[in-house]
């Protein structure tokens, strides 16, 4: 007959409580569809990290500065604040693509539309101004620009979560959460040489005022409920701990005693 120790016992649920973890997905780690991770949780200076460890670096032009967000803190911007990013193959796609954060629009300036993503000549992600909030179309460029749109109308000052993704044969837009708009649009999707750009997006400036928080780009279309526990979780939220790191920090607690 088997028997236990106080530890061991302890050790053997612990351990089989973790795996479970691990089965269910409850802690991940940074998948290979990931192209960029942005948490927007600095307080000083003008450089924004990529915690997707590849690297895409952001950096602020303009007048910002660093408010309370959603999770965590944000990137307040002004009239005249963006970020313009390198050319860069992780943010070209051909049929599998997904943009996901959370937006804080106070104004749209001078324009009545602005693009958040915009990479000119392949993809828009364009917020339209109302009289009380704003609404969003998600343009695909496959050789013209198709668009699809999201008609709930979004008020001014107010946190709301924004995704949109594509296929190849479809794109979505999900608004906190919530598949708003679906619509057909073939890929791929047309190749340029233009940076990504988060505002002062195309024909002589369309900025917005407001504030932006985790962002997350990826190669591949997420699902709804992807894109609802990033919504919840935040990036610092999804990379908390990996399963293989709290399995063995458990342990090695266990054996300490």
């Amino acid at each position: 007959m088997l028997k236990f120790n106080k530890t061991s016992l302890i050790g053997v649920l612990l351990l089989s409580y973790l795996l479970t973890l691990t089965s269910n997905g409850a802690a991940k780690e940074i998948d290979k569809n990931t192209m960029a991770l942005w948490a927007f949780d600095e307080s000083k200076g003008n450089i924004i990290p990529d915690l997707s460890e590849r690297g895409h670096n952001l950096e602020v032009e303009g007048k910002f500065k660093w408010v309370k967000g959603k999770l965590g803190n944000a990137l307040w911007f002004s009239e005249n604040a963006f970020v313009e990013y390198k050319t860069h193959p992780d943010f070209s796609f051909d049929n599998d693509m997904s943009f996901e954060f959370w937006i804080n629009i106070e104004e749209i300036t001078p324009q009545t539309v602005v693009g958040i993503p915009r990479k000119e000549s392949e993809y828009v992600s364009a917020f339209r101004q109302e009289p009380n909030g704003w609404w969003v179309d998600s343009y695909i460029n496959n050789g013209a620009w198709v668009n699809i749109t999201s008609k709930p109308i979004s008020k001014y000052g107010e946190w709301h979560h924004y995704a949109t993704t594509f296929d190849g044969k479809e794109v979505k837009v999900y608004i906190d959460g919530k598949q708003t708009a679906v619509g057909a649009v073939t890929g791929p999707i047309n190749k340029g040489g233009d940076p990504f750009r988060i505002s002062n997006s195309c024909c002589g400036g369309r900025f917005f005022v407001g504030a932006i928080d985790e962002m997350r780009v990826s190669n591949s279309p997420r699902t709804e409920e992807e894109i609802q526990e990033f919504m919840n979780l935040g990036v610092k939220g999804i990379l908390a701990v990996t399963p293989e790191k709290k399995l063995a920090q458990t342990w090695a607690k266990i054996k300490a005693h």
